[in-house]
């Protein structure tokens, strides 16, 4: 976790179904409730950045709401599995993206511990 005056990031590893292994980053401009997510995978793919808006959180820090690119995002934790889940679906009226992540749950609970600790409004 990095923090600066109103901007904060955290890195990540998760795993997609077929067990690639991706690197994730989040940018947070907690005062403009705005960021970046930016997700890379192995040598050969693409490195595909988002550029986020009207950032939300959920009050138990499980949940990041965003627009990007036209769309309503979520990432969402999913605890309830093992290994945990990150889902993350993009909505332009109907699914456009929804893809399912896995990350260890020590990961899981540092991306919980910095959900909690932004500034952002909390979804209702």
């Amino acid at each position: 976790m990095v923090r600066t005056a109103s901007t904060q990031q955290m890195a990540l590893q998760v795993h997609d179904t077929e067990g690639h292994v991706y690197s994730v980053r989040i940018c947070v401009d907690e005062k403009a409730a705005q960021g970046t997510l930016v997700i890379t995978g192995s040598a050969a793919e693409k490195t595909r950045q988002y550029e986020l808006t009207q950032l939300q959180k959920s009050q138990d820090g499980k949940t990041l709401a965003f627009k990007a690119s036209g769309a309503t995002v979520t990432l969402t934790i999913e605890e309830a599995y093992t290994p945990p889940r990150l889902h993350l679906v993009a909505r332009v009226f109907v699914p456009v993206v929804d893809t399912t992540y896995t990350l260890s749950e020590a990961e899981q609970e540092r991306l919980m511990a910095w959900i909690n600790t932004l500034s952002l409004g909390v979804l209702s």
